[in-house]
């Protein structure tokens, strides 16, 4: 195999890697994990941004459409966003204040706040809270995660109908 060849093939694989572990397109945090100011999940097109001025924002069209937000902007600078192990999504400020929540707990057990590729953020356990912002897939796509959630009971969901953030 020529070098050329070898090299190309090597830097395909580290990409695919970085991609596949998260390390670069994260899109899930566990409970006891958090998103620190300037970190994000990404699903693309969907991001959600803990951003520096302490709101947490779901995009749309790769960061230029808000769809959601938790309405905390102004309230810091070095604020994080953590999925408790109860399974509640809290932001939290620059002195440890509670400025949001998801307004539900339950009993503890793992969950995972994920960012979907339909556009809809989801605290997974027990599907405990989503922001239910899914978009319609377009006709003739089935979207795998309808099976991944058959089993999944919804705690916590936040609707939107089309109006501004």
């Amino acid at each position: 195999m020529a070098p050329s060849i070898k090299v190309t093939l090597a830097l395909a694989l580290l990409f695919i890697f970085l991609f596949v572990d998260g390390t670069l397109a994260k899109n899930t945090i566990c409970n006891g994990e958090s998103l620190n100011t300037g970190e994000y999940l990404e699903n693309q097109p969907y991001m959600l941004v803990m951003q520096g001025d302490c709101n947490l924002v779901l995009y749309k069209d790769y960061g230029y459409t808000a769809i959601w937000s938790t309405g905390t902007q102004g309230k810091g600078k070095t604020c994080k966003a953590a999925l408790l192990n109860n399974g509640k999504l809290v932001v939290v400020g620059d002195s440890g204040t509670v400025l949001w929540d998801s307004g539900k707990t339950s009993c503890p057990n793992p969950y995972r706040l994920v960012m979907q590729s339909d556009g809809n953020l989801v605290i997974y356990g027990s599907a405990l809270w989503h922001t239910n912002t899914a978009q319609p897939p377009p006709k003739g796509i089935d979207l795998m995660s309808v099976t991944e959630l058959e089993n999944l009971e919804v705690f916590w969901e936040f609707e939107s109908s089309n109006r501004s953030v």
